[in-house]
């Protein structure tokens, strides 16, 4: 069984003027909600051995959350999951070592929305700041998760844990 972990970065404030959309940084109610999700995740059980991060500046600090909860040193910044596409994300997860039971993607829509319905037949319309979802595949190999049984373990976002 591999389990891949797809989450969108917490929420971001707006780009001062002159800011380039890659250097935002994340708002007071990002980071609460990427510590909120952090504690979810880790509730769930499953740490992922690896987090697979763009190297934006708000998925950066979202991931520093994540870390401080997981205490995990298995980190990797990639300027290609900087706005990337769905393929480009599957093709990632497709080329993880098998060595590894879980992953952590940690990027931005529309591609990580499109990476569920495109992909993996699960229909959410879109995730928002800090939403995330894992998906079980029924498979020992990454490379095998377009061609396997998967489910979808939960999906989550800040508001819909702080409502109940």
């Amino acid at each position: 069984m591999k389990k891949v972990l797809l989450m969108r970065h917490a929420k971001s404030r707006q780009a001062k003027l002159h800011q380039n959309d890659h250097e935002r940084n994340l708002s007071e109610r990002g980071e609460r909600d990427a510590r909120t999700m952090a504690k979810f995740i880790k509730s769930k059980g499953v740490i992922p051995d690896i987090m697979w991060i763009s190297d934006s500046k708000r998925t950066q600090e979202t991931w520093k959350h994540l870390n401080d909860i997981f205490k995990n040193n298995r980190s990797k910044f990639d300027k290609e999951l900087y706005l990337a596409s769905s393929e480009t994300i599957v093709s990632k997860i497709k080329g993880l070592d098998n060595m590894l039971d879980s992953v952590l993607i940690l990027a931005h829509n529309p591609g990580i929305t499109d990476v569920f319905s495109e992909y993996f037949n699960i229909h959410i319309d879109h995730i928002p700041t800090s939403g995330v979802g894992c998906i079980q595949f029924h498979t020992d190999k990454f490379e095998n998760i377009l061609e396997c049984n998967l489910e979808l373990e939960y999906f989550s976002y800040p508001s819909m844990i702080n409502n109940g």
